[in-house]
Order: structure tokens, then C-alpha cells, then sequence
């Protein structure tokens, strides 16, 4: 099979530059027993070919980089180009690994089999820019503290005689 990989977001963190590891287990795994082409996003072509050599991401077939760095083109447009490159080529496409659900979708319009793969960038609610919850001032837990002692020694279930 031809399986075809994004680096960016799939691979490699756009916000950091670092590896992630759920892609490198996806592309470690595919690449043991089938042909993977990785497409890039980098007009950097030596750049993009160094970052998967110190990550140990050696094992593909080809990356398909843009073309024409000099023309600005759309991530999507970047994309679709990518895989058109290898379908011209005669090989077929068997699976493509994509993180963005826009690309996707233009991919599967066009007949290819996709595969979304989309990683959360908080593991916590709390992590998150938008969160909107401040802790409880100090005072408001001191009283439900107490609140929640007074009704524990007002139970009557533990000063009840044993069934």
C-alpha cells in the first residue's frame, strides 16, 4: 500500500517544532510493512529533510514539498498539489494521514481514502486560553468546609444503632 503522511500536525508541532509521538508510532508503523511519501508544508526543502533525519523519520519512500516556493498558494491548495504529484506519477494512492478537516474533505471530493487525524493540543480544560473559571476565593471554601463538618456531625446515621 501507498500511504501518504503530513508532516505538519500529523508529525511535527507546528507550535514547537516537536515530535509527536502518536504520528511517529502511526508513520513507524506503517513504514515496517508499506511504502510512506510524506507531504510538507516547508518551502525549506533541506530544513523539512533535516528535522525527519534528527527524529529518526527515515524510513519513507519521498517527501513532496511544494513546488513553487515562490508562489503563495494556500495550505490546501499546497496539499492537494502534493498528492497530485504522486498520483501523476502512476502510483496509486492507498491512505492518506491528514490533520485538517478542510483538507480532508477536499481530498475525499476528489476519490482519495483519508484517514483524520486530529490531536488535542490541552489535555486539560484548564490548559485552555478560554477558561473562564477562577478559583474559589479563600473564605468561600473555609465556609463550605465548615458547612460540610456541621452536616457530617448532624447525621443521624452516625450516632444510629447498628441493623
Amino acid at each position: 500500500m501507498n500511504i501518504v503522511i503530513t508532516v505538519e500536525g500529523i508529525l511535527r508541532n507546528t507550535d514547537n517544532d516537536a515530535l509527536i509521538s502518536t504520528g511517529s508510532g502511526i508513520y513507524h508503523s506503517f513504514a515496517a510493512h508499506h511504502s510512506v511519501y510524506l507531504i510538507s508544508d516547508d518551502a525549506d526543502h533541506d530544513a523539512a529533510r533535516r528535522w525527519l533525519r534528527l527524529h529518526g523519520l527515515d524510513r519513507h519512500m519521498k517527501v513532496i514539498q511544494n513546488r513553487l516556493t515562490n508562489e503563495w498558494r494556500s495550505t490546501t491548495q499546497v496539499r492537494l498539489d502534493a498528492v497530485g504529484q504522486l498520483s501523476g506519477t502512476g502510483a496509486k494512492v492507498d491512505l492518506i494521514i491528514e490533520p485538517n478537516p478542510a483538507i480532508t474533505a477536499e481530498l475525499l471530493a476528489l476519490g482519495y481514502p483519508i484517514a483524520t487525524i486530529t490531536l488535542p493540543h490541552f489535555a486539560r480544560p484548564e490548559w485552555r486560553p478560554d477558561y473562564a473559571q477562577t478559583p474559589r476565593p479563600w473564605d468561600d471554601l473555609i465556609a463550605e468546609a465548615r458547612l460540610q463538618a456541621d452536616a457530617h456531625a448532624a447525621d443521624p446515621r452516625r450516632t444510629a444503632e447498628p441493623l
